[in-house]
């Protein structure tokens, strides 16, 4: 069985071939007339909103050694 952090990467793989199927051709039609069949796919902000979620996740599943360290500088005014 693949680990959470596996199952986040493939999502990952997917969400980000989805956006490049959306980015190359949102909607398309096969056939012409009224009997064109269309076809259109997902909205593209949504997609992006579920990379940001996904990305985000994998970081939280990422072992602690493996994160980037951030830093934070307070400074009063």
């Amino acid at each position: 069985m693949s680990s959470a952090l596996e199952q986040a990467q493939d999502r990952l793989a997917s969400y980000l071939a989805a956006e490049k199927r959306i980015l190359d051709s949102q909607e398309y039609a096969v056939g012409h007339g009224g009997t064109a069949r269309r076809n259109r796919r997902a909205d593209l902000l949504q997609v992006q909103a579920g990379i940001v979620a996904v990305r985000a996740e994998i970081e939280r599943l990422k072992p602690i050694g493996s994160r980037a360290r951030r830093v934070t500088y307070l400074r009063p005014y």
